[in-house]
């Protein structure tokens, strides 16, 4: 900490143009709030192909606004879904803020702490001697020698926070194509049905023509009825799901009550094969984001305890400086001072107990996560086989039957 004390004009001049440098030296230059985002864009895009943004300004979200409506005049696709939910959708926007956090922590980090002003003024108790007059600037020595070390672990934060960010991007991504997909099945599923309560309807139109010619008994009839009537239920099941799914999507993509009249594509057809890596587990744990950034959190916590431990004795500050200091005789008194606290009571104990406890809880965070990924692997994968072989028994079995039955059905109807 640096005093030098000045009573007169001129030491008072040399003060103010120190804190003037000062101020000068530590405002620096202006910093761009989206440093970060290039970083993001481009993890995103290398593992979904898909480009992101993040609009703040007002005209930006005039912008967004106009593109999302240009977009929902089109028929929607999964891929034009995700492309409006990252537009559109608030959680985002709010999750790209901790961009803006974190590189103002970058730049806290980046620089000195702001040195202090002090005054002091004390009068003789016999007059008519003058008052005796102490100015100080003050700055912490240890703050500087300890900058490089802030401003790495900042970064490194920083890009933990790039992680974290991307990461719930293709989150979003995912669950806007489940979405999407779900509200095309059910759309398809609802036609299907439409079929099949038709087909229902005119069997038992027909057995109730049976029963009164007395073709069928009553049996018969009432089987063919409670057909028809589930048959009705189940397309009104059908109709509610595809609402709530439909709500679920209008969530996820933003969209107020006037937006919400958009229509789906058709569902696309099955694909022949499903080409899937045969280390997908691995491809998992490599690729996911999250793993990536609970692993930053250990690298910083393991930082953070490896650097207490280094100075653990060492003083909160150091104030290293010149005192001059002028007496209301004339006599002036100029030396070198120096101020620190000893570590006597407090030798950080209590700060290693607990950097050493955050970085056993990111360690096993970061190895549960790692398992959560793999088993949440095999889980999509069995759902993803479970899938296919149920969508091949209906479109090689059920589907042929019901269009049997179907084309029967009206033959005996036209008969």
């Amino acid at each position: 900490m640096i005093h030098p004390s000045m009573p007169d004009t001129s030491l008072r001049g040399h003060a103010t143009s120190l804190l003037a440098a000062c101020a000068l030296l530590l405002a620096g230059c202006a910093t761009n709030p989206k440093a970060a985002l290039p970083a993001v864009q481009e993890a995103v895009a290398s593992r979904s192909g898909l480009a992101v943004d993040w609009r703040q300004t007002a005209e930006e979200r005039a912008a967004a606004d106009r593109a999302v409506s240009t977009l929902l005049e089109q028929e929607l696709t999964p891929e034009r879904a995700v492309e409006i939910a990252f537009i559109n959708n608030r959680e985002l926007r709010a999750t790209f803020e901790d961009l803006g956090i974190s590189q103002a922590e970058l730049i806290a980090a980046s620089r000195l702490t702001n040195p202090s002003f002090g005054a002091g003024v004390r009068w003789p108790s016999d007059r008519p001697r003058g008052p005796n007059v102490e100015l100080s600037v003050a700055a912490d020595l240890l703050d500087g020698i300890l900058l490089p070390v802030r401003k790495k672990i900042a970064k490194e934060h920083l890009g933990q926070t790039v992680e974290r960010v991307a990461h719930r991007a293709l989150l979003l991504a995912g669950e806007v194509k489940a979405v999407a997909y779900t509200v095309q099945a059910r759309q398809q599923l609802l036609t299907r049905l439409s079929a099949i309560v038709e087909v229902n309807d005119a069997a038992a139109d027909l057995a109730q023509r049976q029963y009164d010619a007395g073709n069928i008994n009553r049996l018969e009839l009432a089987n063919q009825q409670a057909m028809a009537q589930e048959s009705h239920l189940e397309h009104m099941r059908t109709e509610a799901m595809l609402r709530t799914d439909r709500e679920k999507l209008n969530r996820l993509l933003g969209l107020s009550s006037g937006q919400t009249g958009w229509k789906i594509s058709p569902l696309p057809g099955l694909p022949e094969t499903d080409a899937l890596p045969a280390d997908l587990e691995d491809l998992a744990v490599a690729q996911r984001l999250d793993v990536a950034a609970m692993k930053s959190q250990v690298t910083l916590a393991e930082q953070a305890l490896s650097l207490k431990r280094k100075t653990r004795l060492l003083p909160a500050s150091v104030n290293l400086g010149i005192d001059t200091e002028r007496d209301p005789d004339g006599a002036r008194v100029t030396g070198p001072s120096l101020e620190l606290a000893l570590p006597i009571f407090d030798q950080g104990q209590a700060e290693l107990a607990r950097l050493g406890a955050e970085l056993r809880r990111a360690t096993a965070g970061y190895e549960g996560l790692l398992s959560d990924v793999r088993s949440q692997t095999r889980e999509a994968l069995e759902t993803l086989l479970a899938a296919r072989a149920s969508a091949d028994y209906y479109v090689k079995t059920l589907l042929p039957q019901r269009r049997l039955l179907l084309r029967e059905t009206l033959l005996h109807y036209n008969a």
